[in-house]
């Protein structure tokens, strides 16, 4: 079985092996396994029963709480390649109402959404493709769901916030996100939600641009350029900073 190190894409000693990551010489508080029945309120055809496991949530992880002492709380996401009926798995979808948070690739390749639906006249949804370097700023007040729309690899990413700020899971009564991501004669497509009865069509987002504003470079992995230079990521702890 392929051992696949992390390191250098994370900036963590993890170990990607089979259907489970191997922290070294780090702490993880918890690891959640999110199976079907889990998040069956948030699928497109709530009558499935497989792929039983969606994805592996390694929560608040850490190296001789210098993580924690600096206000940071690092969570990885592994999700897994596979459809839920004709629908790509996924995460729950997840909104902080007053922080920031950002996501970063480190293995594999799929697609974010992002929405802020105030009303049927006042929402806006992004749609974001990814890949293995990529990183992403989730603003406070968006509610955010990560896609393996890939069927034939794994998906890694990890998420730094601030301890303060407190992700929710959110819309079980929507049924999930405005739009799902759906597998159809064999091409990937993007079908709304019925429960949404008027939504904004899905953008693009340059989110280079964004990152350049906050700071943010590509090529060096999220939680290296945050503990070198401390001082330019005050915004992630700062309530409502980010805008786009």
């Amino acid at each position: 079985m392929a051992r696949i190190d992390l390191k250098q894409s994370s900036g963590l000693p993890i170990t990607y092996i089979g259907e489970d990551l191997l922290p070294q010489g780090l702490t993880v508080s918890e690891v959640s396994t999110i199976c079907i029945n889990d998040i069956r309120p948030q699928l497109l055809n709530e009558d499935l029963d497989c792929p039983e496991i969606f994805y592996k949530k390694y929560k608040d992880i850490d190296k001789d709480n210098v993580f924690k002492k600096k206000g940071i709380k690092i969570n990885m996401y592994l999700i897994y390649a596979n459809l839920a009926g004709i629908e790509y798995v996924k995460t729950f979808a997840t909104r902080c109402k007053k922080f920031p948070r950002i996501l970063e690739i480190t293995y594999g390749s799929g697609t974010i959404l992002l929405q802020k639906y105030e009303s049927q006249t006042n929402n806006r949804v992004i749609k974001l493709t990814v890949k293995k370097g990529d990183k992403i700023i989730v603003p406070a007040g968006y509610t955010c769901s990560i896609i393996n729309s890939r069927q034939n690899s794994n998906l890694i990413v990890l998420e730094i916030h601030s301890r303060k700020a407190k992700p929710r899971i959110v819309l079980d009564d929507k049924r999930g996100m405005s739009y799902y991501i759906i597998r159809k004669n064999a091409k990937q497509e993007i079908v709304r939600n019925p429960e949404y009865k008027m939504v904004e069509e899905p953008e693009k987002l340059d989110m280079s641009k964004l990152l350049s504003k906050y700071g943010i470079r590509n090529g060096t992995p999220i939680v290296k350029q945050i503990m070198r230079k401390y001082e330019k990521f005050i915004w992630l702890f700062k309530e409502d900073s980010v805008t786009i």
